[in-house]
């Protein structure tokens, strides 16, 4: 059901908006990549996450659905600020209520267009005591300084044309929390996406004659985990994330599987939706304006 209903959403929206070739979201050089869901994407942006949905099944047999949105502002070309909110709905009542709110930070340090790659610092603050007591438990704030990523693979020869269109991202960070570090964990936290751009591929490689609005369409696959650092020894987790995304010209839709890799991460798959908004495209006199630099402008041209 979500994913028909995502589908129809997409095609809706773009039979209203024809979408130009350019796209908009985390451009360095010829690149486009795409939000991702799961693991934070390297680009500053004007952007929102309107709405996004997962549904995953419990050991105990009951079932959770996450709804989850979030905002970013630019304050600089390099600099943004983003907020992140997500409410669990259990089958069973008890269990529902909103997480931390979760405040996040990134400056781009290195920016390389003609190697198609970037790098940028960032910093997640799970602020404690704003989610509910019935899913947070006693809650402590934590902070997750990482460093993120984006590298294209357009060095490739043209030999290796057809794998020039991969595209990876990736996160490591370190979770630790804030008071009362005797019952908490600091762990380690990692993440990586793989796309393959349809776009790059007739743009920039070969045009093998994929139409509207089937070019639009970005396979990918995330993966998820972390690893304990101090406290109990436990295992690690890892999930894996694979579906499709399809890119417009003032939004995005993706579908995923949520496909647990190990025990630990949980035993049973799942499936989530995000529904992402490209604002400074939408409103780039307005939404694209910083307190040192003026409006920015739209991520495309």
């Amino acid at each position: 059901m979500i994913k028909k209903t995502v589908a129809s959403i997409a095609f809706f929206l773009g039979a209203i908006i024809l979408p130009s070739l350019a796209s908009a979201h985390g451009v360095i050089g010829q690149r486009f990549f795409v939000e991702s869901v799961t693991v934070l994407d390297p680009f500053p942006s004007d952007e929102m996450d309107l709405l996004a949905i997962s549904h995953t099944k419990n050991n105990d047999g009951s079932s959770t659905t996450e709804f989850s949105g979030g905002i970013a502002k630019r304050l600089s070309p390099n600099l943004d600020l983003g907020f992140a909110w997500t409410y669990d709905r259990d089958s069973n009542p008890s269990a529902s209520g909103f997480r931390d709110l979760n405040i996040a930070l990134k400056y781009t340090m290195v920016r390389s267009p003609e190697h198609e790659f970037l790098a940028t610092a960032a910093v997640e603050w799970a602020v404690g005591g704003t989610g509910a007591a019935s899913i947070v438990g006693d809650s402590h704030s934590s902070l997750q300084p990482e460093i993120l990523f984006g590298y294209g693979l357009g060095d490739l020869p043209d030999a290796l044309g057809y794998i020039r269109p991969f595209g990876i991202t990736g996160q490591l960070g370190i979770n630790s929390p804030v008071g009362n570090a005797a019952t908490n964990t600091s762990a380690l936290a990692y993440g990586l996406v793989v796309e393959y751009s349809i776009l790059y591929l007739q743009s920039f490689v070969k045009d093998v004659g994929i139409s509207w609005p089937f070019n639009r369409i970005v396979p990918m696959v995330e993966f998820a985990g972390s690893s304990p650092l101090n406290g109990p020894p436990g295992p690690a987790s890892l999930t894996a994330f694979p579906g499709l995304t399809w890119a417009g010209h003032y939004y995005q839709m993706t579908i995923e599987a949520i496909s647990p890799i190990n025990a630990a991460s949980g035993v049973h798959p799942g499936v989530q939706a995000l529904l992402h908004l490209y604002l400074d495209d939408m409103f780039p006199r307005t939404y694209t304006w910083t307190p040192f630099y003026g409006v920015l402008g739209p991520t495309q041209k």
